[in-house]
């Protein structure tokens, strides 16, 4: 397994990717298995002048709140987040979660009534326009739960984090030129996908792990890492046809070969090989939006050679697209929900205004 410096991963994150100015306020959330990384991230936030509020999460804690709270609580809005936005800045989420299994047994009525308790929170957090980065954390328990060998993980991971920032952009700014002049976008693939929808006069957003001057201005204040993908919001009444998608996960539960019908941007049909149920489950369950077209995206990172199952990664993967379904204001669509469900679909054909841009998983442009 390779040795990670994480000194320099906080240094990166603080300095070149969130951009962290004197006098900000970013809050910091971790899980105790990677607060080493929380703390470091801390440190350097206070050289910068700028102030921390550390936050730190346990397997146990969540689940034992998932599980013992009364529904009635989970239902509350927490207020005072919603007026704690007002003052922050930026927020960096180390994925807190080591076991992706500990909420498997949690019903999905109880996790959705504490998703529509944040409801509130999601939009004030989108409209105070709060700089964002969302960081994945692989753990023997991932790699168990993936069925991958955690060595192969563990590099996989940190490679694509130190991933080449500059050639991932240029990548990622050919495509998005392409995508800016599109209106009809068609995907098909060998697995059954035929699906259109419209990306006219939407933004083309690249996750290159950097939020620059120019992403502010766009309002693209968020990014991933490891980051890698062009990514917008599809117009959300255009979306037609069917969409198969190989696997996805929901705490720590594999569900394989989705199949979701579109009508006018909207889920009319949700099938799956696998755990059918819980798909439809989270959809029924979760507030606003959340059955309408999303996201569509396009993965181009190099370094991530392998889907396993973690989102983070796998829509990274060069050869792959991912439609999301529920919220997408972050990147100029319109849909409120505070799900956002990413899927993804391997080695598809898309056609753009009838110009081939990858078949089979291969670019053509």
């Amino acid at each position: 397994m390779m040795k990670v410096n994480f000194e320099s991963i906080a240094r990166k994150i603080v300095n070149k990717c969130m951009r962290v100015k004197e006098n900000e306020v970013i809050v910091v959330r971790s899980g105790i298995h990677n607060f080493e990384l929380n703390e470091r991230l801390a440190v350097n936030i206070r050289k910068k002048g700028a102030f921390v509020i550390s936050q730190t999460y346990s397997d146990e804690m969540t689940r034992r709140i998932y599980e013992e709270v009364p529904i009635k609580y989970l239902k509350k809005t927490p207020k005072f987040w919603v007026k704690w936005y007002e003052d922050v800045d930026g927020a960096i989420s180390i994925d807190p979660t080591q076991d992706p299994r500990i909420l498997s047994n949690i019903s999905e009525r109880r996790i959705g009534a504490n998703r529509e308790a944040m409801r509130k929170v999601q939009d004030k957090f989108v409209e105070a326009g709060v700089r964002w980065t969302g960081m994945g954390y692989p753990t023997k328990e991932m790699a168990a739960t993936f069925k991958v060998p955690y060595g192969q993980f563990w590099d996989m991971f940190w490679k694509a984090i130190n991933v080449d920032y500059d050639r991932l952009y240029k990548r990622g700014k050919s495509i998005a030129n392409v995508l800016k002049k599109a209106n009809k976008v068609h995907l098909t693939s060998k697995k059954g996908t035929d699906l259109t929808f419209s990306i006219k006069n939407r933004k083309i957003l690249v996750d290159d792990g950097v939020i620059s001057a120019e992403d502010i201005r766009n309002k693209d204040v968020g990014n991933n890492l490891p980051c890698g993908e062009v990514f917008t919001a599809p117009v959300e009444t255009t979306a037609n046809g069917k969409a198969v998608f190989d696997l996805a996960f929901t705490r720590g539960n594999k569900i394989e070969d989705i199949e979701l019908t579109f009508e006018k941007g909207k889920v009319v049909k949700a099938k799956a090989r696998t755990n059918e149920k819980l798909l439809k489950d989270v959809i029924r369950n979760s507030p606003g939006d959340k059955d309408r077209i999303g996201e569509f995206g396009i993965g181009i990172n190099p370094k991530v050679t392998k889907a396993i199952g973690y989102l983070i990664t796998d829509e990274k993967i060069i050869g792959t697209i991912h439609i999301a379904i529920g919220e997408n204001r972050s990147m100029g669509g319109k849909n409120k929900s505070t799900l956002h469900w990413d899927m993804v679909m391997m080695r598809p054909d898309i056609v753009v205004d009838g110009r081939e841009i990858m078949v089979n998983g291969k670019f053509k442009i």
